[in-house]
């Protein structure tokens, strides 16, 4: 398989390399659980502050770059590439935080990954947020609990999201560490990722200042860009698709090119969308397409794990990680559109014809 792209981009060529050092060291990550010396790895090229101008720390990229990198690492080594994608949302939001005090506080240390983010607010796309703030003197109380924080005894900050009495949703940058007002459940044991150090939160009456809050707005508009970029598909997803077929290729060279072609088409028809279509339009179809990648990778990890025979079964071997990553992304980052969407279309893959006998 010869397919590839971006190779003269020097941030993708540095990332291609350290993603064979991570594929390598992948299995006993899995065993140890991500450390911060696996995400000082990535800080060294960069990837914590991609997207962000340099003079605040960050490292200048397209989209089609940030795309790339998210593939290769999470082909490479799921469990680290979790983590560093949950660090992500942070270091964008403070770039566009109108807190510029706060982003001039935390931005340069989390792009150069002096410091860490993690993020809390997954419980907003459920019909009832399970996270409130309530307004007092200078800032916001917080109570209720969060289900899923990725990379707890790793980070040093966390953003959490919340629910006001008036209908506002609230971000808000706390330490990420057991204090007053906010604590750890304790790690989560996980079919998959469960490597990355992922907590449930508990927070009771965590006193917030209002220097501290990155965003606010209204939660139906919140909403409706969450679902509009929720819409569409992951890089990760294919990354990790991608990645398989390149395995499966080895044993089932034919079969893995096929659904290759397949697989680079829903690729190519998924970033036309995000690149060239206004973020709000042809949800639908966002929708559609994501589904059809999500199969795809499961369809791809699937393919390796029966190309590998019972060897795929040993958690040294690629193959059964890359599959519990391809069925994590089914649920990653969901919300009820998607999972309508996915779930409409199993139902429409398992209505084609079986082949007679």
């Amino acid at each position: 398989m010869t397919w590839d792209e971006l190779t003269d981009d020097p941030v993708v060529a540095a990332t291609r390399r350290l993603g064979a050092e991570l594929t390598a060291t992948a299995a006993q990550v899995e065993r140890a659980g991500v450390q911060r010396a696996d995400l000082d790895r990535l800080a060294a090229l960069g990837l914590h502050g991609l997207g962000v101008d340099a003079e605040r720390g960050g490292v200048p990229a397209s989209g089609a770059v940030r795309r790339r990198v998210a593939e290769l690492l999470a082909g490479s080594d799921p469990q680290v590439w979790f983590v560093w994608f949950q660090h992500g949302p942070v270091v964008a939001m403070l770039a566009a935080s109108e807190n510029t005090a706060l982003a001039g506080r935390w931005l340069p240390d989390l792009c150069t990954g002096s410091a860490y983010a993690g993020v809390a607010f997954s419980h907003l796309r459920s019909a009832a947020p399970s996270v409130r703030a309530e307004r007092v003197a200078d800032g916001y109380r917080l109570t209720g609990r969060q289900p899923w924080c990725t990379g707890w005894g790793l980070l040093d900050v966390v953003l959490v999201g919340a629910l006001t009495e008036d209908a506002e949703a609230l971000f808000v940058l706390v330490p990420a560490a057991d204090g007053a007002g906010l604590r750890s459940t304790g790690e989560l044991s996980l079919a998959a990722m469960e490597a990355t150090r992922t907590v449930g939160l508990q927070v009771e009456d965590l006193i917030v200042r209002d220097e501290d809050v990155v965003l606010r707005l209204p939660y139906a508009d919140w909403q409706e860009g969450d679902d509009a970029r929720n819409a569409n598909v992951q890089p990760s997803t294919f990354g990790i698709g991608l990645a398989a077929l390149e395995l499966a290729a080895q044993r089932a060279p034919e079969v893995a090119e096929r659904l290759l072609g397949g697989m680079l088409a829903t690729r190519e028809r998924a970033y036309r969308l995000i690149d060239e279509v206004p973020p709000a339009e042809r949800v639908p179809e966002r929708l559609t397409v994501r589904a059809d990648a999500l199969l795809q990778g499961m369809q791809a990890a699937t393919t390796l794990v029966t190309s590998r025979g019972g060897a795929a079964f040993g958690l040294d071997d690629p193959a059964q990680r890359l599959l519990r990553a391809a069925s994590h992304q089914l649920v990653h980052a969901q919300s009820q559109p998607v999972r309508l969407a996915t779930l409409r279309r199993l139902d429409e893959w398992g209505r084609l014809e079986p082949v007679a006998s």
